[in-house]
């Protein structure tokens, strides 16, 4: 596995590559067969077909506008480079524990509309020795707190993320239509680089049957540090 100064670990991979996922549909890439299509200007995420990139391509427009920016702006900087690509690879295979952790700091399962009004931030630190740690041991929270929408919008703003956030209301009407309860919206910040991660959540169902099973009330993060120790 690539260590941290790695040129090889410099290319930003999101959600959908890391875990070999349609970006649209999440039909999974099976191994040995022909690899999915990367989106030509991000190169972030996958599809399975022409059809799910033109479907995908209304809701991904801003994050793969904001992406492609990000990667323009650290051209030439291959430390800087290296350093994101291991973050978004740490948050991408840690996304059980960081979607319980929105669960339960919003207490979704029993106040679905704050999902409309609310955004998890996470600060997120480099372990010491990390060079020496897989890449999914790399990092642990050390900090979090919840955001409304208009401090989020705000926060934001400052860094061109606007249209990030004007895709999430778009994505959790997708997601409605779809029976889940829609995307939670949760920020990561490390090395001076925030990233705004959507992640889909269950039914309203199932979401309040996932927060009553294993409920972390105030506690979330402490639990979020010792669950993506053990994931």
């Amino acid at each position: 596995m690539p260590k941290s100064d790695d040129p090889s670990a410099s290319h930003w991979k999101g959600q959908s590559r890391i875990l070999k996922l349609c970006h649209w549909c999440a039909k999974k890439q099976e191994p040995g067969q022909k690899p999915f299509q990367a989106c030509a200007r991000c190169k972030e995420v996958i599809y399975c077909s022409k059809e799910c990139q033109v479907a995908s391509w209304p809701l991904h427009k801003g994050p793969c506008k904001l992406s492609s920016d990000a990667k323009a702006a650290t051209a030439g900087n291959l430390g800087a480079s290296t350093a994101i690509a291991n973050f978004k690879k740490w948050h991408s295979l840690h996304l059980g524990p960081l979607r319980h952790a929105a669960i339960c700091a919003l207490d979704l399962g029993h106040n679905p509309s704050a999902l409309d009004n609310n955004v998890l931030f996470i600060e997120i630190g480099l372990k010491f020795g990390r060079k020496d740690l897989s890449a999914n041991r790399r990092y642990e929270p050390v900090s979090g707190f919840t955001l409304t929408m208009k401090e989020t919008r705000e926060m934001l703003e400052k860094i061109g993320g606007k249209s990030v956030l004007d895709s999430l209301k778009d994505a959790n009407e997708h997601m409605r239509k779809k029976g889940g309860l829609g995307v939670a919206a949760v920020i990561l910040q490390a090395h001076d680089v925030v990233d705004f991660v959507k992640i889909l959540l269950p039914s309203p169902a199932a979401t309040k049957q996932v927060q009553e099973a294993d409920d972390w009330g105030k506690d979330w993060l402490e639990k979020l540090r010792m669950a993506v120790e053990i994931d």
